[in-house]
């Protein structure tokens, strides 16, 4: 398992053997126990030795405590990790920082989207922090893939409680405008999924404020009235297409 600095190889004493009642049924003696109590200290010390291996003993907790994945995608992220160490990346940055653009990656390619704030909160980090050790982690690692805004569409809903209902309102435009990417291709994908939702929202006459959705998309008030006006552009030009 990549989620142990030395993958699982070696052998480990543990501690919970070695308290009395485990040691009486296994019939170790107070003298014997505490030898392997010894014995087991200087185990730990062997394996945190090299400062490499600490470092991954405190990423992949990281990732365990933290990264709020399933088992399997801990895994990838402690795989990737390990590449970064490998190539010498890891060295004089942040082990939390590199551990959380990892996470943030694999949690990207899985379909499973996680938004920058959320992931630097878990991680401790700065946000500005976190954006640039994805851009660098993406480049090394050639984990160029772009998220697309309908990946955000759902958790956003969730978020604002909205009525399942909605969901159509918001694939409807989503298909719309999907087809001309100079609209929303090099947008900020969450921005995208926030203006649909709102355009909607107003649409069907349950309309939430722009600063209640901006505040659950993380993007300011500008960028989403720059957004909508994009969309809604769109949306005009099809219209007069239509017609003709």
């Amino acid at each position: 398992t990549y989620t142990l600095a030395d993958r699982g190889l070696n052998t480990t004493i543990d501690v919970r053997d070695l308290n009395t009642g485990a040691a009486s049924r296994h019939g170790i003696s107070s003298q014997s126990r505490r030898e392997w109590r010894r014995r087991r200290i200087i185990d730990e010390r062997s394996k945190t030795r090299k400062s490499r291996e600490r470092n991954l003993v405190k990423a992949n907790q990281f990732i365990r405590d933290r990264s709020q994945l399933p088992v399997a995608m801990q895994e990838e992220v402690a795989r990737l990790y390990r590449r970064l160490s490998d190539k010498g990346y890891v060295t004089g940055r942040s082990i939390a920082g590199v551990a959380a653009a990892c996470t943030y990656l694999v949690a990207r390619e899985e379909n499973v989207p996680r938004q920058i704030p959320d992931i630097a909160e878990q991680f401790s980090i700065e946000e500005k922090e976190l954006s640039r050790l994805i851009r660098q982690v993406s480049r090394m690692l050639n984990m160029h893939s772009i998220s697309s805004p309908d990946q955000y569409i759902d958790p956003f809903m969730s978020k604002l409680e909205l009525a399942p209902s909605m969901r159509s309102q918001v694939q409807h435009l989503w298909s719309v405008i999907k087809p001309h990417e100079d609209v929303w291709q090099g947008k900020k994908p969450m921005g995208v999924a926030a203006a649909l939702i709102y355009k909607a929202c107003n649409e069907s006459g349950s309309p939430r404020t722009q600063s209640e959705i901006c505040s659950i998309a993380n993007v300011s008030e500008v960028t989403l009235r720059g957004l909508l006006r994009l969309i809604e552009g769109l949306m005009t030009k099809l219209g007069e297409a239509s017609q003709q």
